[in-house]
């Protein structure tokens, strides 16, 4: 699976948490620890965006607001 997730970046660029899971038909809250493996070996890259509206849900947080790329 971890190579799956490397291949799908590198063909298709930067993608959110939410967009890796579909098109890999897995769940967000699996596909999470993948993520964090692949990047603490220095596989992917993790890019946050800031929440743009005032809320206390901690929008960073949110599967849409979290994109991971191919480290470079």
């Amino acid at each position: 699976m971890l190579s799956q997730i490397q291949k799908l970046l590198r063909e298709r660029g930067t993608l959110s948490v939410q967009e890796i899971a579909l098109a890999l038909g897995i769940e967000s809250s699996a596909l999470r620890p993948m993520l964090e493996l692949l990047e603490r070996k220095g596989k992917v890259a993790r890019i946050e965006l800031p929440c743009k509206k005032a809320c206390t849900g901690g929008c960073t947080q949110s599967d849409a607001m979290t994109f991971y790329k191919p480290a470079e």
